[in-house]
């Protein structure tokens, strides 16, 4: 009886690792994306070489996007593209531009030589970026070395405690992801989910009803999510392939 018992608890066991593979590095290889569905976020975790931020009001695309979404605050709704309104610096295609004052973005994400980099707010990173031909954004810095740090008064400015569909880039155990919430939540709540996930670093993209993003699955397919594009927005993160 034991050793059926044993066999049926193997075979339990053998189904369920086939049901639910997280993303490790080997899971990811030779695929465009991985995605780990947990009980109040999806993961995203793209196997890319490369990030940009593109600033444009239009969404981009192109056959080596693995994912898109907007980055940055976008400081007023206009028709015409400027640096001048993306908050905070940042870095583009090896530029840095100041962009608009703002005294909310706390942290800063830059990508240069290969390796992602979250660090508090400052412009000594975004200028290493742009000399190593990187990219690079401001925003509110939620979580640094497993540390909570952002503030309740960043919600209430711009989300004024209203629930949405929130988006974070983060790290996880070394590998880039992007964390989104499954249903439209209090940020304090999406903060937690990410502690919960067990994130090292995490820095807020812009959402609310900006919501939109795109991704490739594996079948070569592209796959929006959330709301249409906004035809304000000022700015896109882009990983590539």
């Amino acid at each position: 009886m034991t050793a059926i018992r044993n066999w049926y608890l193997t075979l339990f066991l053998f189904i369920a690792s086939t049901l639910f593979i997280s993303c490790s590095p080997k899971s990811l290889a030779g695929q465009n994306m991985c995605i780990e569905e947990q009980d109040s976020v999806i993961v995203y975790y793209p196997e890319f070489s490369t990030l940009d931020l593109i600033g444009s009001n239009r969404v981009p695309h192109g056959d080596d996007i693995l994912y898109c979404s907007v980055a940055a605050f976008t400081a007023k709704c206009l028709k015409n593209f400027t640096h001048d309104n993306i908050r905070c610096g940042h870095v583009c295609h090896g530029r840095y531009y100041k962009g608009s004052p703002e005294p909310i973005c706390t942290g800063t994400f830059t990508f240069y030589n290969g390796k992602g980099h979250f660090a508090p707010a400052n412009e000594h990173d975004l200028h290493v970026a742009a000399d190593s031909n990187g990219m690079g954004f401001c925003q509110v810095l939620v979580i640094y070395n497993h540390e909570v740090i952002y503030s309740d008064t960043a919600t209430k400015r711009f989300w004024i405690s209203h629930p949405y569909v929130f988006r974070a880039l983060c790290e996880k155990d070394g590998r880039l992801c992007i964390v989104e919430s499954k249903e439209s939540v209090y940020y304090d709540a999406f903060v937690r989910y990410l502690v919960d996930y067990g994130v090292t670093h995490a820095i807020n993209l812009d959402m609310g009803g900006w919501s939109h993003s795109w991704y490739l699955n594996n079948a070569g397919e592209r796959i929006e999510t959330n709301s249409p594009p906004t035809k304000y927005a000022s700015n896109w993160l882009v990983f590539r392939k």
